[in-house]
């Protein structure tokens, strides 16, 4: 799980006047990188004596046990600065506000310190649209740019995802123009745009044969038999698509022949994503399977010889 944190002070009063000394803050406001929560976070926050006199810092607590802030306990000369040290703790999701008091030279009249963290989990999430008409799109391919870990948006256009904060996405589709986005919230929705195929990167988008209403959802046992070759293919199948996984494929940007193909047969090349060697000869020996039935063995002299698994089933 990740957390964000940003801050800012408030004052009773915008500059504290004493007769041992004066304090003033360095800034109002401050923002931190995103970091792993159950880490303790650790600032500081600068402060300077602009007075005649030197000052004390007396009163220095927080108000929340997941937190604490402290101060040196020496005298702060005129002119001279320092800072105060805050750490943070939370272990837990969602917006939390922190709260500081201090105080000088015993006098009444104290700082109040106000710190507001929003923590996240892992898991991001969303949902992917077409730009131009707002209407989803399934199949999508949603990765993380350092690993290249991903998944594929339902048919809704939905997609979770484990990830971290500050990770990159690539948002991907055949027809769509490909999307980095930097995941600075736990929620991030997307909109891609139409491009020409041959500009296009990303993996297949199969259209539904008919449109399915707003209200399908991903089954349960959709998301326990991701991974099934077999389940994957009887459910493509059914909308009348039909893919290939090829090795070599690095983009969507297929030559004459291979659109031909693809038109001739009714099957959508696909690059192997994040998908097991297993997986991918399974798949396509259904595929095949399928090709030889309707189409007996002309298929065979035209199809990619980079298929996954084709010199086995040949």
């Amino acid at each position: 799980m990740k957390l964000t944190l940003g801050f800012k002070l408030l004052f009773l009063y915008p500059l504290f006047a004493f007769s041992q000394g004066k304090i003033k803050f360095n800034s109002l406001e401050y923002n931190l990188s995103p970091v792993s929560i159950g880490k303790i976070v650790s600032l500081k926050i600068p402060f300077s004596n602009i007075g005649n006199e030197p000052m004390i810092i007396t009163k220095c607590q927080s108000t929340n046990a997941t937190s604490f802030i402290s101060a040196s306990k020496k005298s702060i000369l005129p002119n001279q600065s320092d800072s105060l040290t805050v750490k943070i703790l939370n272990n837990s999701s969602g917006n939390f506000r922190h709260k500081f008091v201090v105080g000088i030279d015993h006098q009444e009249n104290l700082n109040i310190i106000e710190v507001t963290i929003s923590v996240f989990g892992t898991n991001l999430f969303g949902k992917v649209v077409n730009k131009k008409n707002g209407e989803p799109l399934p199949f999508a391919t949603v990765r993380i740019d350092k690993n290249g870990i991903g998944t594929t948006t339902d048919f809704d256009g939905k997609y979770s995802l484990k990830a971290s904060l500050n990770d990159t996405l690539i948002f991907s589709m055949t027809g769509m123009k490909t999307l980095k986005v930097k995941a600075d919230k736990q929620k991030i929705n997307i909109e891609l745009e139409e491009v020409e195929l041959k500009e296009a990167v990303g993996p297949p988008y199969y259209p539904k044969t008919k449109r399915l209403e707003a209200t399908t959802i991903v089954s349960k046992e959709d998301i326990e038999k991701a991974n099934n070759p077999k389940y994957n293919f009887k459910k493509n199948a059914n909308n009348n698509v039909f893919v290939i996984f090829v090795s070599e494929l690095t983009s969507y940007d297929l030559n004459n022949e291979d659109l031909e193909f693809e038109q001739r047969y009714n099957v959508k090349y696909s690059l192997i994503g994040s998908y097991q060697n297993d997986y991918l000869k399974k798949y396509n020996k259904l595929t095949f399977k399928h090709l030889k039935k309707k189409y007996k063995k002309s298929w065979l002299t035209e199809i990619r010889k980079d298929a996954i698994g084709l010199d086995n089933f040949k």
